[in-house]
């Protein structure tokens, strides 16, 4: 699978369309905050960058972004499930969340707002409230990605082969592949 990235497709992730991104400097930042859609834009471009970071043979750093991403997706959806408009600050939902009383072990996965199986499960509870299913592999993807991700990463110096970057970036792209019927 990773014996080598031909020139073709190193060629394609430059001139990908949305690689032409602004850098927001803090003073540069709209006082308003971030929104539900700059999450979900937010997490199109990590998942990019992870793809960009896999191709040059990074790929404990390729897992990072892609956990990043995944993270964002599943926030987006929940917040979306939740009533959410695109335009709504994150900050108007993530305070409920906050301060809800959580049982362990969802209070431990939190990992300060960034816990992948936190999402998961709050996604799960909240689609379980309006009767809806989710897509087959959710379950099977999300156990993948809470085992090979956490935030504390930032922190830690790491190896990951190119197979283990292959896999866990399928299953960020498989939330971003689905992300319309997760937050529907």
């Amino acid at each position: 699978m990773c014996d080598g990235i031909d020139a073709q497709n190193q060629s394609i992730y430059a001139t990908h369309p949305r690689r032409n991104l602004v850098l927001y400097r803090r003073d540069g930042i709209p006082p308003q905050g971030e929104t539900v859609q700059d999450t979900t834009l937010s997490a199109t471009r990590r998942l990019d960058e992870a793809l960009a970071l896999f191709v040059q043979g990074r790929y404990h750093t390729a897992i990072y972004l892609g956990g990043l991403s995944a993270e964002m997706f599943l926030k987006s959806a929940c917040f979306m499930l939740g009533g959410a408009k695109l335009a709504d600050p994150i900050a108007s939902h993530l305070a409920p969340i906050k301060n809800k009383n959580y049982r362990p072990p969802f209070k431990v996965d939190y990992e300060c707002g960034h816990g992948l199986w936190f999402w998961s499960q709050e996604l799960l509870s909240r689609r379980r409230r309006l009767r809806r299913a989710s897509p087959n592999r959710f379950m099977q993807v999300m156990a993948s990605l809470y085992n090979d991700w956490f935030v504390g990463m930032r922190y830690r110096p790491g190896a990951a082969s190119c197979d283990d970057a292959a896999i866990f970036l399928e299953q960020v792209e498989w939330i971003a592949n689905n992300y319309v019927s997760l937050r529907s």
